[in-house]
């Protein structure tokens, strides 16, 4: 499960690895994505906002996305397709 976590600075970025592995760190954002085992994540969240430099920390939404991306389309091109017949 990824876990953003918001920082006050850059330098206490190197200290989250130690909770989970570090997928991705932004120097200009001040973030750090870091994944963790689902059912340590409530337990890592605690333990992370527990640290002086981190302002929060936000799950990731991957999950909870519709990842079936024919369906999308399939609504898009219906959309586009009424449009054009509403203009005739």
């Amino acid at each position: 499960m990824p876990l953003y976590v918001y920082c006050s600075s850059y330098k206490g970025t190197r200290q989250l690895s130690r909770y989970g592995d570090t997928g991705y760190v932004s120097t200009k954002l001040h973030f750090t994505l870091i994944y963790v085992n689902e059912s340590e994540a409530d337990e890592k969240i605690e333990q992370i906002q527990a640290l002086k430099f981190v302002k929060k920390v936000e799950r990731g939404h991957l999950k909870e996305l519709n990842q079936n991306f024919s369906e999308a389309f399939l609504k898009t091109n219906l959309e586009i397709k009424a449009e054009m017949d509403a203009q005739k």
